[in-house]
Parts: structure tokens; C-alpha cells; sequence
């Protein structure tokens, strides 16, 4: 696990602490996730109404919005054209500004809601972990997020991230 700085939680999408500021936000169906930019890091925040209010984040560096489209694209390739061995679930760890990246395939039922979850991806940085548990680093994962296929590729995340993604290359975001 690298050392990073560590990253404001965000008990609630609408009270950023000092220094971040939103740059977009998305719905998928109900759900909603909030693109934060802290400094030179990315926060991307989700609320959970379930019980009481609570919310999940993971910290990015700010490259992920680049890496991300390539990296997932690469992802889904067949091995023959240059993707993941066959039946390979999980991609080899990245630097990304520092730090390590990587995507899983996250498996579920097409015939979601009535069945299972939904299927999809899961982005995983291995150099922050996850805020539970912060007194046992040793029961600590690290920091994750799943989208669904239908949020990624029909419902517009990737198309977001993508344009964010110009941005921050452009030097406008």
C-alpha cells in the first residue's frame, strides 16, 4: 500500500468540505454520484438513503478520468486483440499519478431488477483503503466502486467521464 495523502471524507454530497467544489453529477435510475474535485484529487460520492442518510466514496487522482475509458476499453477487448488473458476477471494494478488502479468485472444477472444485481465493473484503487475499520488496518480493503454496464454504457457515466476527461487534459476542468 503506497503512503497518499489522505482525502476528506464527505459525510454529505451538498456540505463539501473547504477546498472541493462539484464538478458534475449523474443518476443511475435513483442512485446519483457526484464528481468532486479536492485539490488534485477526484472524490466521486455516493448518498444512500437506505435507513438514514450515509454516503460511499472513493478517492481518485484526477488522471482517472483519462485512464478509465482507455483502461476499461482494454478491459473488454478479446485476448486476441491485446485484452485480459481469457477468463482473467481482474486487470493488473496501474500508476496513475501515483497511484495503483485497477478494474474488475463485477457479475450479475441481465435480467435485473427482477433478478440480482446488475453487471458491471468495479474500479478498486489499491493505494487508499476503505474508512471502516480505521483502528484494524489489517481488516481494511481497499477503496471501490461498482457501475453497472447499463449506468457505464447506456445511461451516460462513461460519456461523462470521458468529457471531464478532455477537460482535464485541456486544462479547463
Amino acid at each position: 500500500m503506497n503512503s497518499v495523502q489522505p482525502l476528506p471524507e464527505i459525510k454529505h454530497h451538498e456540505k463539501l468540505p473547504q477546498g472541493a467544489r462539484e464538478i458534475a453529477r449523474i443518476k443511475d435510475g435513483e442512485a446519483l454520484t457526484v464528481f468532486v474535485n479536492y485539490k488534485e484529487w477526484l472524490i466521486l460520492v455516493r448518498p444512500d438513503y437506505f435507513i438514514e442518510y450515509s454516503t460511499t466514496q472513493i478517492d481518485l487522482p484526477m488522471g482517472f478520468l483519462t485512464w478509465f475509458p482507455q483502461a476499461l476499453g482494454n478491459f473488454r477487448k478479446p485476448p486476441a486483440e491485446g485484452g485480459l488473458r481469457a477468463g482473467a476477471m481482474v486487470s493488473d494494478g496501474e500508476l496513475v499519478e501515483g497511484e495503483e488502479l485497477c478494474i474488475m468485472r463485477a457479475m450479475g444477472d441481465r435480467a435485473w431488477p427482477e433478478k440480482g444485481p446488475p453487471p458491471g465493473y468495479v474500479v478498486e484503487n489499491r493505494s487508499r483503503l476503505e474508512r471502516d475499520f480505521e483502528d484494524m488496518p489489517e481488516l481494511r480493503d481497499p477503496q471501490t466502486m461498482k457501475f453497472s454496464e447499463q449506468f457505464l454504457f447506456e445511461d451516460g457515466l462513461l460519456s461523462l467521464i470521458r468529457r471531464l476527461g478532455a477537460q482535464y487534459r485541456s486544462g479547463t476542468l
